[in-house]
């Protein structure tokens, strides 16, 4: 299956090296904020215009620069969700992270690491 990753310029060269590993689901509410760890978060949209999560005027550089096309394979197809799937079970305060916001029927979460050899390309977006 094949599924896009979007990340800033400054991590490109590390996730084309390790792969995808430092992904986490944040658990927002009750005053704090705790983490799913081995969570890649992947979209089936290749449009950078369209992702968005990735419109905060809070970070100095763009969440989009690069676009990276995976390809998650047959036998590990398992433990690919839907994004929408993957919270339906958690607390109504965590689901906000993903219900709601506009493309968030194109996000999946991968649970594990993706290594690079499933990271097939990479491409400046210009975003």
């Amino acid at each position: 299956m094949i599924l896009y990753h979007f990340c800033p310029a400054h991590m490109v060269e590390g996730i084309r090296k390790n792969g995808l590993t430092l992904g986490k689901f944040p658990l927002l509410g009750d005053g704090h904020t705790s983490f799913i760890d081995d969570c890649q978060w992947l979209t089936a949209d290749p449009d950078p215009k369209n992702q968005s999560w990735a419109t905060s005027h809070l970070i100095p550089y763009s969440r989009t620069a690069y676009r990276l096309t995976v390809e998650i394979p047959p036998s590990r197809v398992r433990k690919l969700y839907r994004a929408l799937t993957f919270v339906k079970d958690l607390k109504p305060e965590h689901r906000e992270i993903v219900e709601g916001w506009s493309g968030s029927e194109d996000w999946y979460i991968y649970k594990g690491k993706i290594p690079p050899k499933w990271i097939k390309k990479c491409e400046r977006t210009g975003a």
